[in-house]
């Protein structure tokens, strides 16, 4: 009986079952298509084979709580589930949920197999419960679902039968039909977290997508090699390197381009160059202004004057001079003559060195330039161009040692540097031997006879292609004169003008360039005290009357053109009075006795006649104040410029202002 009063208790309950729902909200929801998530399923285990006690229920599950298929969508397979043992007491609770299991990977959906309860639409709509299996039971298969016993009581039709169980059956049948509802809740989670992992693009008219396979039927796609790895990450920094060089070279390009823009003309080097102190005006330049470093610069070129400037002064220098300035610059000058030949070629400090053989018309071309060095990249390099043409017209310097120069004395004419290597030329009646080499000019000597009629006497001077007239004055010496009543009585010895032998005469011609006297001048050549008893221009007479003595006039008398010494103890020694060199030291016997000739330059001579030795010899070179030989009773010195006789004694005591200038 009680058998009879439980089964058909059993089957009251399940009639009841679909019609009374107590989560009515989830269900609501659940309908609208918005089930709440759930964790992705984790890969099935191999799950333990239902026990008996699960089973019954399972089969006796309203028909109500099947799911229905979902329109064009597999159905995954059913999940075995295990289910916990039912309570012993109706008093206690309904059983704990049992911990979420990890989540299987989702398998394909299996078709549920739950009874035909006729009520698709309710179950349809039913929301996926969001309880999880027990952790023994989480991977396993599910088996049917079966429906809480309240809410297939709510589902079910209100005309349905109801019959009330008895008071004993309540506990049993309240502990099977939690058990019913647990399993339902995890079939139909497991179900909707299968059509949750569904893309959600997907629409209802889309074909479904396909769902994950099993661990067995699935394989991974293998992972990334370390070459792969290393391939994507270098092609990324190649691409980062490519956009920062692209970066750097817009902003370097804008760089250079201002740079560029601000390379101006007033970066230009300001040369200035000056030939024979006029100032010069380039005709060209080009010059290279720095960028950046050496190899990118910005070029300025023009040319000012395609034609040579002319200067506006004449030069009147044989050497000019070339400056260039600020220093630091190479400077090239060449220099053609008017038929076009090259005379000069090389820098412009070598041409401080030059000197212009002759005046005429030049034509010069000047460059400067500068070619910087590695450690110097900022310096602006290139060259800047002068072509200009000049007048060599140089007027040498021409100039009398004085104006007045008495009777027996010496004129000296001074010609300033020239420009070729010919010697100045001098035109006038004074006999002379020319010009010579002094210092860096010329210089003329001109003996004046002890009868040269005083007054003014022109010199014309030419050199290069110059002619200046320079007047000189003489004046009548301060000669003395004696009177003898016999010509016996006259000095002896006495050689006169014409009375030089022949081989004293022939050397007259004889000129060495080189002036001796320019260092130390002229001493006395006489160590001892001496006397004079015939000087320079003393004219001796004898026989003349009273009246001709009184006006110094008469026939018959002899001047005197040398001195004749006469040592006080009858003896002494004589020196050189300037440095020479001995043309003649010989003993011409006779009146002449032993004889020395010192030629000390520009053709002034030093004879000395009646020697009583000589300590030199022909060809020596002798020094200011070397001994040359012992004097006897009396010695007759001479002194000549050429063939003209001068005064010993006043060149002797330095009154010869000529023979100063060297």
């Amino acid at each position: 009986m009680e058998e009879e009063k439980k089964a058909a208790a059993g089957v009251d309950w399940a009639e009841k079952a679909p019609a009374a729902p107590r989560r009515r909200s989830r269900k609501k929801s659940a309908a609208k298509g918005k089930p709440k998530k759930s964790a992705a399923p984790a890969e099935p285990k191999q799950q333990p084979a239902v026990s008996d006690a699960a089973e019954t229920p399972a089969e006796a599950a309203p028909a109500a709580l099947q799911v229905p298929e979902a329109p064009d969508a597999p159905q995954p397979d059913t999940v075995p589930v295990t289910l916990p043992e039912p309570p012993e007491t109706a008093s206690e609770s309904a059983p704990a949920q049992p911990e979420a299991a990890e989540r299987p990977e989702p398998a394909e959906p299996a078709e549920a197999a739950l009874p035909d309860t006729g009520t698709d639409e309710t179950a349809a709509a039913e929301p996926a419960p969001e309880d999880t299996a027990p952790e023994d039971t989480a991977s396993a298969e599910p088996e049917q679902p079966v429906p809480d016993a309240d809410e297939g009581a709510a589902n079910a039709p209100e005309d349905a039968p109801q019959e009330d169980s008895t008071e004993e059956d309540a506990p049993e049948k309240k502990a099977r039909a939690d058990t019913i509802a647990r399993t339902a809740q995890l079939s139909i989670a497991q179900i909707m977290a299968g059509l949750a992992d569904t893309p959600a693009e997907d629409t209802p008219d889309a074909p479904p997508a396909e769902p994950d396979s099993t661990e067995e039927d699935t394989e991974e796609e293998p992972a990334d090699t370390l070459t792969q790895k290393l391939g994507r990450g270098v092609t990324g920094m190649l691409r980062w390197l490519l956009l920062v060089v692209l970066f750097v070279l817009v902003i370097a390009c804008g760089g250079v381009a201002w740079l560029y823009h601000n390379a101006t003309p007033d970066m230009l080097p300001q040369i200035k160059a000056t030939f024979d102190g006029q100032e010069l005006a380039p005709t060209a330049y080009k010059w290279h202004v720095p960028i950046v470093g050496s190899w990118l610069r910005r070029t300025y070129a023009e040319t000012l004057n395609p034609t040579p400037a002319e200067l506006a002064l004449p030069v009147s220098g044989a050497s000019p001079d070339l400056v260039v300035t600020p220093g630091g610059y190479s400077a090239q000058l060449t220099i053609t003559d008017a038929a076009g030949e090259s005379i000069y070629d090389g820098s412009a400090t070598g041409f401080r060195s030059y000197r212009f053989a002759e005046n005429g018309t030049y034509d010069a071309k000047l460059i400067v330039s500068t070619s910087g060095t590695p450690a110097d990249e900022a310096t602006v390099t290139g060259t800047e161009t002068w072509q200009f043409r000049f007048t060599v017209s140089i007027k040498p310097s021409i100039q009398l040692a004085t104006d007045s120069v008495a009777q027996g004395g010496v004129a000296a004419v001074r010609v300033g540097q020239t420009l070729g290597q010919d010697a100045p030329a001098i035109k006038t009646n004074l006999k002379n031997v020319g010009f010579v080499k002094a210092g860096s000019g010329w210089i003329c000597y001109l003996p004046i006879p002890w009868n040269q009629k005083p007054g003014s006497i022109d010199l014309e001077v030419s050199a290069d292609g110059y002619t200046e007239t320079l007047s000189l004055s003489v004046r009548a010496g301060s000669f003395s004169y004696k009177d003898y009543s016999k010509t016996s009585q006259m000095a002896a010895p006495y050689i006169g003008e014409d009375d030089a032998p022949a081989a004293v005469s022939k050397l007259f011609a004889t000129v060495d360039d080189k002036i001796q006297w320019s260092v130390g001048g002229f001493v006395q050549p006489f160590l001892d005290s001496f006397d004079t008893p015939l000087t320079y221009g003393m004219t001796e007479y004898a026989g003349r009357s009273y009246s001709e003595r009184g006006t110094n006039y008469g026939y018959g008398g002899r001047t005197s053109t040398n001195v004749i010494i006469r040592p006080k103890n009858g003896k002494g020694s004589m020196i050189a009075p300037a440095s020479g060199r001995v043309l003649l030291a010989k003993d011409l016997g006779g009146l002449y006795g032993n004889t020395l000739v010192i030629e000390h330059g520009a053709g002034l001579k030093s004879i000395f006649y009646g020697l009583a030795s000589l300590d030199v010899k022909t060809g020596d070179t002798v020094k200011q104040g070397q001994l040359l030989g012992g004097c006897s009773k009396a010695v007759v010195a001479e002194m000549r410029i050429g063939t003209v006789p001068i005064d010993p004694l006043a060149v002797w005591r330095s009154r010869c202002d000529g023979l100063k200038l060297y």
